[in-house]
């Protein structure tokens, strides 16, 4: 065991200030190398001075009480410290896998009047059944999902025999940034002859469906 390690094992245990740790470390370095420059060996030094942890609590019993003041104060630092970089990590975590809303066009990766159509051009190839045009306006990823059947049984449990479609009523439109990528969010109501449906529709930057829902 080096010098440097033994005096740094003691000043670990020692609970005072930063600066009373260091006037305690050149200290016991000083006895350790004035014993040495008489010729004592390194290894009978430390023998002689006894356990670490043993002189650290006699340091600890001969502490004043402002030295300990200083020193909760400082670990009760370090522990606020630790919790707010602790939750700090914790609500990054969060952020990046809860998606954030945006406004349209902020990531510069969209066209309102793009995105509207789109979404409209989607509803209408569904209106029409026309599944093949459909998936291939859709994500790779998510055409072993929205099949013929899943789709007919979403529109089932928003209502049946919906009739003919009418027209297109209002359009909301923003992104949504989750895990670092952003998509388009559109909702759009639609009138049909015997129901009103809700479409939200989620368009990545190559414009193709991403996300589907019916109510």
């Amino acid at each position: 065991m080096t010098a440097q390690v033994y005096v740094n094992q003691i000043v670990k245990k020692v609970k005072c200030s930063k600066n009373k740790r260091k006037d305690i470390r050149r200290q016991i370095l000083a006895d350790i190398d004035a014993q040495m420059e008489q010729g004592v060996p390194l290894d009978v030094v430390l023998l002689r001075m006894g356990e670490p942890i043993a002189i650290a609590e006699e340091f600890n019993q001969n502490l004043t009480e402002q030295e300990l003041k200083k020193y909760r104060r400082a670990f009760a630092a370090k522990i606020v410290s630790g919790i707010a970089v602790g939750l700090l990590a914790i609500v990054l975590v969060l952020l990046w896998f809860l998606p954030v809303g945006l406004k349209m066009g902020s990531s510069g990766q969209f066209q309102e009047a793009v995105v509207e159509e789109q979404a409209k051009k989607v509803i209408r190839l569904l209106d029409a059944e026309d599944y093949e045009a459909f998936w291939a306006c859709t994500d790779p990823r998510l055409r072993d999902i929205l099949t013929k059947e899943a789709i007919d049984d979403a529109k089932k449990q928003a209502g049946e025999n919906w009739g003919e479609f009418q027209e297109f009523g209002k359009c909301y439109m923003g992104e949504q940034r989750q895990q670092g990528k952003v998509r388009a969010v559109v909702q759009i109501n639609a009138s049909y002859q015997n129901i009103g449906i809700t479409y939200t529709l989620l368009f990545n930057p190559d414009m193709k469906l991403s996300g589907f829902y019916i109510k």
